[in-house]
């Protein structure tokens, strides 16, 4: 068996060579042995490399010290310390993502996937990973590795055994998504759909769009793009792009539609080329239809049988935190869906909550929606017209916006603003309730999943 060798370490010194970015490198260092590169001081191991970054509350050169502590070979910096095991160069921002790009071009052998979308990039990108997975080595970025730092650091994992590369890429301003795009040079990309997400920094819907189909930007004649037929931006860039194409939808006609979807949203059939093939979702809901569409479409073009396809979405447990149904007694569920919010998954969260349990009790517990500008006091109402019309007997938000979500409630939902999370305690007991449903949602920065250890879970 061939040895397992990172291209960032078997590429490194070449790149430094013809790098016109580079102020300084000690001639000391072998640049050709050490382990990882790393821009986390905490996690640096004996043999790495410590790529001092600049945050916005911290300065990666003070840390460097700690990252030598910890056994790290050298450092890359912007500025010179005056220490040894250094090379500086101009900004260790553009190194990262101008090795990341380097290391991309110089691999033939490696199919390259990107995702992204305002809902669903997350859960896609780990439906296809677990697809893929079932016949390639597939390296796929971890968590929310979806921005300008973390799309190279997931290329500076990759070995010379990986086959498949899978990068999500999340955006909040105008340019990441072409610069992200420059730097992974996908061979097969999808938007999963357009929403009102970060649009403190995009404004509105057209120019999320506008955004995120820069991840075409690096296309080819012989790229591929798969379209959900069921967005209507993303139907209109369907004849504006000049590459391969393959469609997916739930409404409309498509090259993959899924039909035959139960009620509760577990089951339904994947059409494809005339034939069937049967769905048993694990993570139940109509975001995740999508999802699973999404991902076949692009798992078809590595060659792999629907079968093998089908196997991967069927045995996908889903992601922690994202609508994940906990069955309690006295017929109790608490719907764990903490991991992120914007208003249209948080809509999509609500109606499939009715949908999914139509004859329960529905309380929502919501945490307020970051990153909307302008339009963040209109979308919050928006969610409570929802609350409304899905019939949701009380509900309880915390953040700045509670007083938002109350202005369209009526007298027949009960609503309380929570000073933390932890006075949710006084309201809701789970042993003395029956036959009821509650869904807990907020964006990442209100930490709602603290709400489930306030209620014990």
């Amino acid at each position: 068996m061939s040895k397992d060798v990172g291209l960032a370490n078997k590429l490194l010194k070449k790149f430094l060579e013809n790098y016109s970015g580079v102020k300084h490198i000690d001639s000391s260092l072998n640049l050709c042995d050490w382990n990882k590169l790393s821009t986390d001081s905490r996690k640096i191991k004996r043999g790495d490399i410590f790529i001092s970054l600049d945050g916005e509350n911290y300065k990666g050169d003070n840390f460097v010290g700690d990252a030598f502590n910890s056994g790290a070979k050298f450092c890359i910096t912007s500025n010179n310390l005056n220490i040894e095991k250094q090379i500086i160069v101009n900004s260790t921002h553009e190194f990262i993502q101008d090795f990341a790009s380097y290391i991309i071009t110089n691999t033939k052998e490696l199919k390259r996937f990107a995702i992204t979308g305002t809902n669903g990039k997350t859960t896609t990108k780990e439906l296809l990973s677990n697809i893929l997975s079932l016949r390639f080595n597939v390296l796929a970025s971890e968590g929310n590795f979806n921005n300008q730092i973390g799309v190279p650091l997931t290329i500076f994992n990759l070995t010379n055994k990986h086959e498949v590369l899978i990068n999500e890429m999340g955006t909040n301003s105008h340019g990441e998504i072409e610069k992200l795009s420059r730097i992974a040079r996908p061979d097969y990309a999808t938007i999963t759909n357009i929403g009102m997400g970060h649009t403190e920094g995009l404004v509105n819907k057209d120019n999320i769009f506008i955004e995120k189909s820069n991840i075409t930007k690096n296309f080819n004649k012989d790229s591929l793009f798969s379209f959900n037929l069921d967005d209507k931006f993303i139907v209109d860039f369907y004849n504006k792009i000049n590459c391969k194409k393959i469609t997916y939808a739930i409404n409309n006609k498509a090259d993959l539609n899924a039909v035959n979807v139960s009620n509760d949203f577990y089951n339904f059939d994947i059409k494809y080329k005339k034939h069937l093939y049967k769905i048993n979702l694990r993570a139940p809901g109509i975001n995740n239809i999508y999802n699973s569409l999404c991902a076949a479409s692009l798992a078809i073009q590595t060659n792999m049988e629907m079968e093998e396809i089908v196997n991967g979405i069927n045995s996908f447990e889903g992601i922690n935190n994202r609508f994940k149904i906990i069955k309690l007694k006295n017929e109790n569920i608490v719907i764990n869906d903490t991991y992120n919010a914007n208003p249209d998954s948080t809509i999509r969260a609500i109606k499939m909550t009715n949908s999914i349990f139509p004859t329960k009790r529905k309380i929502a517990i919501l945490g307020s929606m970051l990153e909307l500008g302008v339009k963040s006091s209109e979308e919050h109402q928006s969610i409570s017209s929802e609350i409304k019309k899905n019939k949701f007997l009380e509900l309880y938000s915390y953040g700045p916006n509670s007083a938002d979500y109350k202005k369209n409630l009526d007298k027949n939902t009960g609503f309380i603003a929570l000073k933390n999370h932890n006075e949710i305690k006084k309201y809701i007991n789970l042993n003395s309730i029956k036959n009821t449903v509650i869904l807990i949602k907020g964006s990442r920065g209100m930490k709602m999943e603290k709400i489930l250890i306030s209620l014990g879970l």
